[in-house]
C-alpha cells in the first residue's frame, strides 16, 4: 500500500499521526507526506520509521483531487492507493495487511474506515458503521451509527481514509474545478460505483481528531480558499469555506442522478 496524507502546518499532529502507523503498520508500505504549501515546510529527516516515507512539497494548497493522483505516480508498483486525513491516529496492529486483503474480492474498487449503507436525496448518510474509537476529541462509532470489525458493503465511504484498488483510480474525475475540501469523498464514490466497481466499509480502530485544519488553521488558509473562489468565479463571500461547502453541494448534486441507477445495480 501506498498511503498520501495532504497537510497544511499542524505538524505535532501529524507527528502524531506518523507514529501512530509506526507502531501498527506491518509488511509493504509507503508513507507520502504531501505538503500543500505549509508556512514551515516539513521535512523527511523529521521521522524515525519502519516503513518508506517521502515528503513531496506543493506550493500551494491542491486539496484532495491533485495529491491523491500525485501519490498515485510516485510508486506505480503498489496495487492500493489510499489517501487520509492527518488526523488520524490508528491503533489497530497490521490494519494495513487487512486493507490489502479486502481487494482479494474482484468487484471491490474502494474501501474505507467510516461509511454508511445508504444515503437520502440530499446526500446525508444513513445506517453509518465505523469502528471510530472516539477518545481523542471526535464522534465515537456508537455516537454516529454502528461499531463493526469487519468488512461490510457501503454506498459511501467517508474521507478520512479511503483505499482504491489502482483500476479504480481510472474512474475519478482529477479536475481541478472541484472544490478542494468537502463532498469529494461522495463525488469519488459515485464515480467508483458508476464504473462498475463496489464500494466497502472496514472496521478498523481509529481515532479521527476532526476539523483540526478548517478550524485550526481557517485564517491561514483563507487566501488559499479565497483564491480558488475567484478562479472559479465564485463570490468567495465573507466565509470561503462556506462557499466552497455549497458548491461541493451543487457538484455531488450533479453527480446524484448517475450514483442511485449505479447503486441499485448491485
Amino acid at each position: 500500500m501506498i498511503l498520501g496524507v495532504p497537510v497544511f502546518e499542524h505538524h505535532a499532529l501529524t507527528a502524531q499521526m506518523v507514529a501512530s502507523l509506526a507502531a501498527t503498520v506491518r509488511g509493504d508500505f509507503t508513507l507520502v507526506i504531501v505538503d500543500n504549501a505549509s508556512p514551515t515546510p516539513y521535512r523527511r529527516a523529521d521521522y524515525d520509521v519502519p516503513f518508506r516515507l517521502r515528503v513531496v512539497r506543493n506550493e500551494r494548497n491542491e486539496g484532495n483531487f491533485y495529491p491523491l493522483a500525485q501519490v498515485a505516480e510516485l510508486e506505480p508498483g503498489h496495487e492500493v492507493v489510499a489517501l487520509a486525513h492527518n488526523d488520524l491516529i490508528y491503533y489497530e496492529a497490521g490494519w494495513n495487511l487487512r486493507v490489502d486483503e479486502a481487494f482479494a474480492d474482484p468487484l471491490l474498487g474502494m474501501v474505507g474506515f467510516a461509511g454508511s449503507a445508504s444515503l437520502d436525496d440530499e446526500g446525508h448518510r444513513g445506517g453509518v458503521v465505523s469502528n471510530l474509537r472516539g477518545t481523542r476529541g471526535h464522534a465515537s462509532a456508537e455516537d454516529i451509527g454502528v461499531r463493526v470489525t469487519d468488512l461490510r458493503p457501503s454506498v459511501a465511504v467517508d474521507g478520512l481514509f479511503m483505499a482504491f484498488r489502482r483500476g479504480a483510480l481510472a474512474a475519478l474525475t482529477l479536475d481541478r474545478s472541484l472544490p478542494p475540501a468537502h463532498f469529494y469523498d461522495f463525488i469519488w464514490g459515485a464515480q467508483v460505483i458508476d464504473a462498475g466497481w463496489r464500494l466497502g466499509t472496514l472496521g478498523v480502530e481509529v481515532d479521527h481528531i476532526g476539523w483540526s485544519t478548517e478550524v485550526g488553521q481557517a485564517a491561514a488558509l483563507d487566501p488559499e480558499w479565497r483564491r480558488w473562489c475567484i478562479e472559479q468565479g465564485i463570490d468567495a463571500g465573507a466565509d470561503p469555506m462556506a462557499a466552497i461547502r455549497a458548491v461541493g453541494a451543487q457538484r455531488w448534486a450533479a453527480f446524484r442522478g448517475r450514483f442511485y441507477p449505479a447503486v441499485a445495480r448491485w
